[in-house]
Parts: C-alpha cells; sequence; structure tokens
C-alpha cells in the first residue's frame, strides 16, 4: 500500500500551508486557507475521494477556504465528509449557514477540546480512524496550565472518534432536567443566544445537519428564490455564545499509516509441510493451524512461523505553533503522553516509522533556540518541512493567470502590471543549528511515506509553471507571430486615438477578481476596488483569495492600501460576493499603529449577522475594544429612494445610525452621496451609487437580472460597472439564475446614458475571454471586459476597446501553449450565486 503526503500550497501572499495526505482509495486536506479551492485548480489535481478536513486552527489563517471547498465538493459529487478541529469549529461551521449549504453532502464535525479536565487525557485515542489512517490530536496552548482547565469543550458524537481513554464515550456534564433540543426550538420566543452548555452544542450540530442534511441524490439546481435548505426555528438569530475555551489554542496532528502485513515465506511453509490450500489460507489470515509433515512428524504451525515481521506504519506530524508562546505547551506535549513516542533519540524500539514533521511556524518561533532544540531531538532520518514566512521566498502561486498577465504586460505595462513576486527570502535559514533533513515548505513537494523517498518537487506542476521561467528569461512570454502583430496594432490605435476628456478621469478601477461562482486559473470570484486619488479605496464585494489579489497586485504597499481603504460594500449574502471579507478585516486588526478612521461597511443584515458571529471567535472589527473598528450601515437605510427598511433587529445598529455614518463616509471620501439601489437576485440584493462632488458618478450592479430600477438610480453615470454571467445566446438560463447576459447589462448601460461599462462577473464557461460583443457604433458607451489585476483609469476605459482583439489573441496562444485542459467541476451545475 503506497501513500504520500504533499504540499497543495504553501505560505505567499495569497495562501496558507495546506498539507494533503493521499491513498489510492481517499485524500485527507489538513487545513483550507483562503484559495485551497484554486490551488487545486492550479495544480491540475483534483479533490476526488477526500474523506476528511482537519482544521489545526479555527479562524481565517488556517480555514477561511472552507466554505467554498465544501460547495466545490457537493457540486463535484461528494457525498459525505469528515471535518475535524479544534474547540469553536462547531460555531464557526454554523456562522456560514447562510450562504453554505448543499442537500446532496452531510459533513461529520468533530470538535476536539484544546482544554481538559484532569483525567481526560485522550491524546493516546484517535479523533479519527479508518481502514488507511488513524489521526491523533494534541492540544497547543499559549498557557500549560490551560491544559489542566477544569472546563471542558464537549465533542460531537462521532462514530469515527473517540475521547474516554476506556469506554471510548465523551464525558458531558449532567443535566437531567434539561428538556430535550426540540422542545426547546418549539417554543414560540425560542432564542438560541440563551442556550448554554450541552443544548448550546447540540444547537450547533442541529445547525450543520441541516446546512448539510444529505438528502438529495445529486447537486440542486434551481432558480427558485428559497434557500436550498429547511430552516429551522431560529436559523436567522445569533448565535449562542461561546463557551469558555482557548481560542488561541491549535491543534497538533499524528497521521498514522497502515500497519503492513511481513510477505508470506512460501519455501517455508512448505518446508513445514504446509502446502497451497485452505489450511495455508487459514494461517494467512492469523489462525494456526495442525499439519503432518515430510518427515511424517505432526506439527502446529502458526504466522509466526512462515510469515515475516510486520512492517511498522509510517507518521506524519503537522505541528501550527502560531507564537513562540506556544512553544512551551508543545515541548510539554511531546514530553509526556502519547505523542512522546515520535520524540527523542535512542536505541530503543519503536512501533512506528515518523517519516516527515511539517511544522507550521508564526512569527520568531522558527528561529526561537527553544524550538530548535525541540526539532533537533527527532531522529536524524526525520524529515522537517518548515512554513515560516519569513524563511520562504513568495513565488507566483496561481501561474496560469500570471503568465497571461505578464504576456499582457507588454501590451500595456499600466493597465496590466505583472503581479509581485519575490523568489529569495527575507531570512536566510541557519542550517548549522538545525536537523540536516531541514527544507522549506514550497507548493508541489511530495514526501512519498509508503515506500519512503525523500521529498521531491512534483515535476508535472514544475512543467505547468510557465511563469517563471518566462519572468526569468527575459523572454517576450512566448508571443506568437500573430499576438505581436496584434499587440503591435493594437499600440498603434492608441497612440492615434484622440484621448477623451472625462470627469474623473485620473479615479482607477482594479478588477481582483472578475469570476462567478467559482474560481478558476484565470479568474477569481468578485472583487473590485475603487481608488479614489487623494481620499481613499472603497472595495465592492470580496470573494475568496480577494486579499491574496491585492497583496499581488500592490506588493508591500498592500498595507498601506489596507489602511486607506475607507468602504467596503457587501452586495448580498452568495458567498462568492464576501468569503473573502473576513480575511481582509483581520488583515485590518494587524495594523500597526491602528488606523485613525474606522472601515465603513455597507451590507444587508444577513451579512452583519454572520460577521457578529464570525467575530466572537476572531476580532474582525465589532468589538468595542477593536483595535480597528468597523461601523455597518444597512444597505437599506441609505436607499436611493431614502426609504429605509428594516434596521438591525437585534439593538446593533439602528436606522438613525446607519445614515450618520453614510454621511461620515462621504465626507472623508469627498462624496456627494453614496446610495443603494435593490436590485432583482435569488437573494436579497443591492447595486451601489456613488456620485462624488467633482461631478463623476460609478454604479455597481450587484447580481441582477436587467432592472429599469438601476437605470432610474444611476442615470447619467460615468462608469458602470455591471455583471455579465452569460453570453447573449444564452437569455433563458440567465433569467432561471437571476443573471444578466453580456448584451443585457450594455443595454442597461445605454439606458442609463452610462459613459463607460466595464463588464464582469463572468460565468466559469469562460474563464479565458469571454464571447466577443458587436462592434461599437457611434454615440454607444464605451464597452470592456474585465480582466484580474487590470489596473484601468476611467479616462483609460476606452483602451480596451482597442486591446480586445491583442488580449484574445494571448489567449488563444496560451491554449495552444497549454494545451486543453480537463473539466474538474460541470460549471452547469455550480450553484453559489
Amino acid at each position: 500500500m503506497s501513500w504520500n503526503a504533499s504540499v497543495l500550497s504553501a505560505v505567499s501572499s495569497d495562501t496558507e500551508p495546506t498539507v494533503v495526505i493521499a491513498f489510492d482509495s481517499a485524500k485527507y486536506i489538513f487545513n483550507v486557507g483562503e484559495n485551497t479551492t484554486r490551488a487545486f485548480l492550479q495544480s491540475r489535481r483534483n479533490w476526488k475521494k477526500t474523506r476528511g478536513v482537519f482544521l489545526t486552527s479555527v479562524g481565517t489563517q488556517r480555514a477561511s477556504g472552507l466554505p467554498g471547498l465544501l460547495m466545490t465538493f457537493a457540486d463535484s459529487g461528494l457525498t459525505s465528509l469528515n471535518i475535524a478541529g479544534p474547540a469553536g469549529l462547531l460555531h464557526f461551521m454554523a456562522v456560514m449557514r447562510k450562504y453554505t449549504f448543499r442537500e446532496n453532502m452531510s459533513v461529520n464535525p468533530i470538535e476536539i477540546p484544546t482544554s481538559r479536565l484532569p483525567d481526560e487525557l485522550p491524546d493516546d485515542i484517535p479523533i479519527y480512524k479508518d481502514d488507511n489512517i488513524s489521526v491523533f490530536a494534541l492540544p497547543v496552548s499559549t498557557e500549560i496550565h490551560s491544559m489542566e482547565s477544569s472546563e471542558s469543550v464537549i465533542m460531537p458524537h462521532s462514530e469515527t472518534s473517540a475521547v474516554n481513554r476506556r469506554s471510548g464515550k465523551r464525558k458531558r456534564s449532567s443535566s437531567p432536567t434539561a428538556p430535550p433540543l426540540q422542545e426547546v426550538i418549539s417554543h414560540p420566543d425560542f432564542d438560541p443566544t440563551t442556550l448554554v452548555g450541552d443544548m448550546a452544542q447540540e444547537w450547533l450540530r442541529h445547525i450543520v445537519r441541516a446546512m448539510f442534511p444529505g438528502s438529495a441524490a445529486k447537486p440542486v439546481i434551481s432558480s427558485a428564490k428559497a434557500e436550498h435548505v429547511s430552516q429551522p426555528s431560529g436559523f436567522n438569530r445569533p448565535l449562542p455564545s461561546l463557551p469558555a475555551c482557548n481560542l488561541r489554542a491549535t491543534l497538533a496532528y499524528a497521521v498514522v499509516g497502515p500497519r503492513v502485513r511481513g510477505k508470506f515465506d512460501v519455501k517455508r511453509a512448505e518446508a513445514l509441510g504446509l502446502s497451497a490450500g485452505p489450511l495455508r489460507a487459514r494461517v494467512a489470515r492469523g489462525e494456526t493451524v495442525t499439519v503432518v509433515g515430510k518427515d511424517g512428524v505432526e506439527r502446529s504451525v502458526g504466522p509466526s512461523d512462515v510469515v515475516g515481521a510486520s512492517e511498522n506504519p509510517g507518521v506524519v506530524l503537522i505541528l501550527d505553533t502560531p507564537s513562540t508562546a506556544h512553544i512551551p505547551s508543545l515541548v510539554k506535549g511531546f514530553e509526556s503522553g502519547a505523542f512522546s513516542k515520535y520524540w527523542g533519540k535512542g536505541p530503543e524500539k519503536k512501533d512506528h516509522s515518523l517519516r516527515v514533521v511539517f511544522h507550521l511556524c508564526g512569527n520568531d518561533v522558527f528561529e526561537h533556540e527553544r524550538y530548535k532544540a525541540f526539532m533537533k531531538r527527532f531522529d536524524d532520518d526525520v524529515h522537517h518541512i518548515v512554513a515560516s514566512r519569513d524563511h520562504v521566498s513568495d513565488p507566483i502561486t496561481f501561474t496560469s493567470a500570471a503568465f497571461n498577465q505578464l504576456r499582457l504586460n507588454h501590451l500595456d505595462s499600466d493597465i496590466f502590471p505583472v503581479p509581485k513576486y519575490s523568489l529569495e527570502a527575507k531570512k536566510t535559514m541557519d542550517t548549522a543549528n538545525l536537523p540536516s533533513n531541514t527544507d522549506c515548505m514550497r507548493a508541489h513537494t511530495v514526501i512519498d511515506i509508503r515506500p519512503p523517498r525523500p521529498p521531491l518537487r512534483d515535476p508535472e506542476a514544475e512543467a505547468n509553471d510557465l511563469f517563471h521561467p518566462a519572468v526569468l528569461s527575459g523572454e517576450l512570454s512566448s508571443l506568437s507571430d500573430a499576438a505581436r502583430t496584434q499587440f503591435s496594432e493594437a499600440r498603434a490605435r492608441v497612440d492615434e486615438a484622440a484621448v477623451p476628456d472625462v470627469i474623473g478621469k485620473d479615479v482607477t478601477v482594479v478588477t481582483l477578481g472578475t469570476g462567478s461562482a467559482i474560481p478558476s486559473k484565470y479568474r477569481n470570484v468578485s472583487g473590485t476596488l475603487l481608488c479614489i486619488p487623494g481620499a481613499g479605496y472603497i472595495l465592492l464585494d470580496a470573494g475568496e483569495g480577494t486579499w491574496g489579489q491585492l497583496s499581488r497586485n500592490y506588493g508591500a504597499a498592500v498595507w498601506d492600501v489596507l489602511r486607506a481603504l475607507k468602504c467596503i460594500f457587501i452586495s448580498h449574502i452568495h458567498g462568492d460576493h464576501h468569503i473573502g471579507l473576513a480575511k481582509i478585516l483581520a488583515m485590518r486588526q494587524q495594523l500597526d499603529p491602528p488606523p485613525e478612521e474606522p472601515l465603513y461597511l455597507i451590507s444587508n443584515r444577513m451579512v452583519f449577522l454572520y460577521l457578529r458571529d464570525y467575530n466572537a471567535l476572531e476580532e474582525l472589527g465589532f468589538s468595542e475594544d477593536a483595535r480597528a473598528r468597523v461601523v455597518p450601515i444597512l444597505s437599506d437605510e441609505i436607499h436611493w429612494r431614502n426609504k429605509g427598511r428594516g434596521g438591525w433587529n437585534y439593538g446593533d445598529q439602528d436606522q438613525k445610525g446607519s445614515r450618520l455614518a453614510a454621511g461620515a463616509l462621504c465626507k472623508t471620501l469627498g462624496l456627494q452621496k453614496i446610495n443603494t439601489v435593490d436590485v432583482e437576485h435569488r437573494a436579497r440584493c443591492h447595486g451601489l451609487i456613488v456620485k462624488h462632488l467633482d461631478g463623476w458618478s460609478v454604479v455597481f450592479s450587484g447580481d441582477t437580472v436587467p432592472t429599469q430600477k438601476l437605470v432610474q438610480a444611476g442615470a447619467g453615470a460615468t462608469l458602470l460597472i455591471h455583471e455579465a454571467t452569460m453570453a447573449n445566446d444564452q437569455v433563458e438560463m440567465a433569467r432561471a439564475k437571476m443573471h444578466s447576459t453580456f448584451g443585457q447589462a450594455i443595454d442597461i448601460g445605454k439606458s442609463m446614458n452610462a459613459q463607460n461599462i466595464l463588464l464582469t462577473h463572468f460565468s466559469a464557461r469562460y474563464p479565458k475571454m469571454p464571447p466577443s460583443v458587436s462592434e461599437r457604433q457611434a454615440g454607444d458607451p464605451v464597452v470592456a471586459f474585465a480582466f484580474d489585476h487590470a489596473n484601468i483609469k476611467i479616462g483609460d476605459m476606452w483602451k480596451m476597446g482597442a486591446y480586445a482583439r491583442a488580449i484574445e489573441q494571448s489567449f488563444i496562444d496560451i491554449a495552444d501553449i497549454e494545451g486543453e485542459e480537463p473539466e474538474v467541476i460541470d460549471a452547469a451545475h455550480v450553484d453559489i450565486s
């Protein structure tokens, strides 16, 4: 039985470490930070046969890719999944309840205590076990005494996990007088925030079961506005308060492979008189039989007589140490208990073969002398793969998109800047004080556990990387003769054209994500940045990976952009428009010194509901003592008709507060006004109208079918940014999914007398170049297609039309270079938005 451990993604500007354990029959994924789904697509590896996801912590760093991955799994036909993680896992999953759900998949959450009663020492009992692996977990805390806390976090029932050393059952605080959950939630005044202890945990499990009931045979495709899951009473209310647990604690995992039985010695068996047949089969199964040898002597023959010694199971360790304060707890966990067997050197007989340790190190951890000493206590033949941000380079992750951008950079270096990257680490690794088999974590590294081999780079991934060889060689990115001609002609057209004088010409639109529903190699999901010179930035939607897109676009200056980000607008609750929001808000908390001005967040009640629930796990800016404050503005309260409807129901924000905040935002950005308009989509959705004191205006459609509401609210726009999910021959499908075609979006722009139209939010059917639209006629607005990482000033929007044929030819070249790509997921079954 062969198996391996591989690095899907490493520490970089747009990814966090993800490790995949792979057998022929199954895969197991450890940590799913942002862009995990897109990393699978880029690597051309698949997620089929995934049985489990294991999180070392819950929050934006290690788990923010989970909702997108879950929906992608379900849409690809996966019907069941185990998800293990530390205390807070159930809360983390329940936070997603309004935007992450699939009827055709069941999910089994395994929440592992990070604080225990003194007599609870379950680290010698696997938290997950199947025919391939046994997974053991070790809590790693910032304080050792927290491991001996008097309060325990209760784990959910799971057939694949166990805690109590003797019985395998979980200890639960007795509450004989508590009514059953169904009785509690059936009460007309049921309020989930009143639940505590076991009842609160059971409620969270109830929510997860409602999100992933596993009741449908295949992905559900529906044009109805109703959600796909049955929503229990209280589903739209805030979650219960988190139980007392150490949210800074992480989990270390030991993954133990199968013990392979020794080989059957046929010659020895025959010498003992055990010929081929039923008796030999019984011995092979572990029984002892009686045979008569050639010498006529009757003797007993058992497995030990004819079967060689079994092979010790291979072991993989995954250690997550976020800070130097976690080091003492980690070391203590290896000094005694079940994990001590993997540590230390000596001739004593071992029942395992530790092959590799993955070290996920926070700031200053890898350079800490105690951590180095900890690493050196492992056997000399163990491989150490280290993920430490200061000690690894930052190559491009999504090389297909970057290779295209590199080519287009030769067309226009201002509109198509090369993504920021670095092939050198900030600090060199001090190998003299480390184990000899220590190396930096790099994406696409594969370590064969059985049969054992040293770490190697995946040759297919190396061959598919066209970006780094091209940028290092300085060649013109393999431009064909046809592309060179088109590029030359396009530049000539631009040079010869009369430059139009446009109000707001220096306002820049950075298209961070231009796809819909799911990411592709060439397009990330929704995200558009509006830069107002001298004032700040407005972010329009924030799909998963938006932080990474910002980082690649601005490099080290991304922190300045984050500080100058004044407003984020989230159009609606569908995941491809906001899953990346929590990451951005969490990163904003790291600004030092903290920003003096707040960030204004415009969205609807459901978005604020999930953000406040999330804030209980990780500070996003909603607490009174947050380092970087977020000020909520309800979309309905700044409606363009100025008719507020449906204020915040739970006392966190009222209508008056939203309008006052909108006024302060306008003053900050120099705006005349900022308003929303309700558009028509399967979920409650808004567009946004931004009008500046200088006279320019930008209208953002959100997701919608063509609607006259947008035309009226955005009349005379300088720029309309409109979704164009479907091609013109897919009007019926667009209507069924409540989206617009290219032609419909253009017609809306013409109807509102917009000067410029930027089309975005393209279906996964068009991962590269959308189908062409008709030629522009005299008097028509400028029409441009959006591409990831394009930086387009409003005054330069007209250039995109001149470049269209050259861009299309570049994509034709890339298709010829890369060859046809296999279908990873049927776009027709994608139903995130």
